[in-house]
């Protein structure tokens, strides 16, 4: 019985040995394995538009890192299995090393207006690594923006004027207060009416918003609500109405006569402004019966040579010249200045474009966290070049945050109107993002047509048909009331032009009743 107990603690102890050494060389081949393994990957699963992708690669494998220290990686992204070029004309990404994360790091800016999907990202000579290259894909995403009614009707008021004891010449021909205003909103049917509320500076020496109309906007509101109207409020972002400048912000800079000037622009480095428009939007927004809060010049209103280290600091694939790091800050933006204007570098154009409308996508995201809540956010765009010219892109401000692009479709003959459309058209799908458009009532930028307002509401049916291909604008505005009472209205006054906005969102009301969602 004793030898049974032997000879089976003998099998045991050898078992057990052989178990040992197993686990040992089991755990050494994972070791290795780990060791060797390159792992190539994004920073995050799913990106907008508005994104600079983050691409990582690293390896616990000194060889392969001493190999890359003599010759950098590069990775390029692919859709299908086809390279995706990007902005600018980038194709691969040139990785560096980054001592902080231990690994080679690049940027990879989305394309504009990317299809939606998953990218795959590869690694030149990937080949050399076979299985030990591990590769994690990532998507680009549209945000979905809050919905808005069908048919959406807007009339606008661009003024700082007073509404205590403004006078408004009604449809009837009576003399009202302000509320007078609002009988002209429902005289052409629309539904909603949107109002500046937030322009810089204020009326009182350093204040930073014009204040007298504040304490009115609840009462708007409330007069709007008790109609069936929708209300919305909006500020002036970027651009201020007063070349004296405001104590603590950064201020945009244009050059002239080869030297650095300020603008009345503030910059978009400042890092105060987004705060403190998101803070007047958020007073606005907490008024129950405020439905939209908006935003106006939230670009890079005028200049913008001062952010020319941080683009190149920031922009993959943009390379400053020779000797950058020696010139002066002004030497620099006039380097800068020159390179843009001439305009015969339209990669750098692109990536110029890109970088500005990427750094806005920013800001209207900031803004949009801090107002928090749920109402819907607009945003005045204005048009030349889908917006790309003034350093904005609706499908990055669509996925920042803007639930409703109110594209500005004036100040153009009616050639260019129509070749704003069809670009435009050829851009951006009703899926993509939600797109107003909108005319002003302003007879010299109709080039004074000899049928006034009746210009106004071809390019307006026109902009309704045209802005995508497979159906109607999402909304439409007029702008402004103050232009359509105390402008420029030629001889048919303000109801010649109220009547043809009566026309518009008539017509507007009926093509949206089938359109899809």
């Amino acid at each position: 019985m004793s030898s049974v107990r032997r000879k089976r603690g003998g099998v045991g102890l050898f078992l057990g040995l052989l178990a040992m050494y197993a686990a040992v060389f089991a755990g050494r081949g994972w070791w290795a394995q780990w060791v060797r393994a390159v792992h190539l990957e994004p920073s995050a699963p799913v990106y907008y538009h508005d994104a600079l992708v983050e691409i990582r690669l690293w390896t616990r494998d000194a060889a392969v890192n001493q190999r890359w220290r003599a010759e950098p990686p590069v990775v390029e992204v692919k859709r299908g299995g086809e390279p995706v070029t990007t902005i600018g004309g980038l194709g691969g990404v040139r990785l560096s090393y980054d001592s902080t994360r231990d690994a080679w790091t690049g940027r990879w800016p989305c394309p504009w207006n990317a299809e939606a999907g998953e990218y795959t990202l590869a690694l030149f000579g990937a080949e050399t690594f076979g299985p030990r290259l591990a590769a994690r894909p990532f998507r680009i995403a549209y945000r979905r923006p809050a919905a808005l009614p069908r048919g959406l009707s807007v009339l606008t008021l661009e003024t700082s004027t007073p509404l205590r004891g403004m006078v408004v010449t009604g449809p009837d021909g009576e003399k009202k207060d302000w509320r007078g205003l609002l009988d002209w909103v429902q005289y052409v049917g629309a539904d909603a009416f949107w109002m500046l509320g937030g322009q810089t500076p204020g009326d009182k020496p350093g204040e930073t918003w014009v204040s007298y109309n504040l304490d009115m906007i609840p009462q708007v509101a409330k007069e709007c609500r008790r109609r069936g109207l929708k209300f919305g409020v909006y500020a002036m972002c970027y651009l201020t109405m007063s070349k004296e400048r405001l104590p603590g912000y950064q201020y945009a800079l244009e050059v002239k006569d080869g030297k650095s000037v300020f603008t009345r622009a503030i910059s978009l480095n400042d890092p105060n402004r987004p705060s403190d428009v998101a803070a007047l939007l958020k007073r606005f927004s907490d008024i129950p019966e405020v439905d939209y809060v908006g935003l106006d010049y939230i670009r890079n209103a005028l200049g913008g040579y001062e952010l020319a280290d941080d683009f190149f600091r920031e922009m993959p694939g943009t390379v400053p010249p020779a000797g950058w790091d020696k010139l002066s800050a002004g030497e620099k933006r006039v380097w800068f200045a020159r390179k843009k204007v001439m305009r015969r570098d339209m990669a750098f154009i692109d990536q110029w474009q890109w970088w500005r409308a990427h750094r806005v996508a920013a800001v209207v995201r900031r803004i949009k966290a801090e107002v928090g809540g749920n109402k819907p956010l607009w945003a005045f765009t204005l048009t030349w070049d889908r917006g790309w010219h003034h350093g904005q892109d609706p499908v990055m401000m669509n996925d920042a945050g803007v639930d409703a692009d109110s594209l500005m479709l004036y100040e153009a003959t009616r050639e260019q109107f129509g070749a704003l459309i069809r670009d435009w058209h050829d851009y951006v799908k009703r899926s993509d993002v939600q797109l107003v458009v909108g005319d002003v009532m302003d007879w010299p930028l109709h080039q004074r047509a000899p049928d006034g307002p009746k210009e106004l509401g071809r390019r307006m049916k026109a902009a309704i048909e045209g802005i995508y291909g497979e159906g109607p604008a999402a909304g439409i505005f007029f702008h402004d009331l103050g232009r359509a009472l105390w402008g420029r209205v030629g001889p048919w006054g303000t109801k010649g032009w109220m009547d043809e906005a009566k026309s518009v969102t008539r017509y507007f009301h009926e093509v949206s009743a089938g359109a899809p969602r």
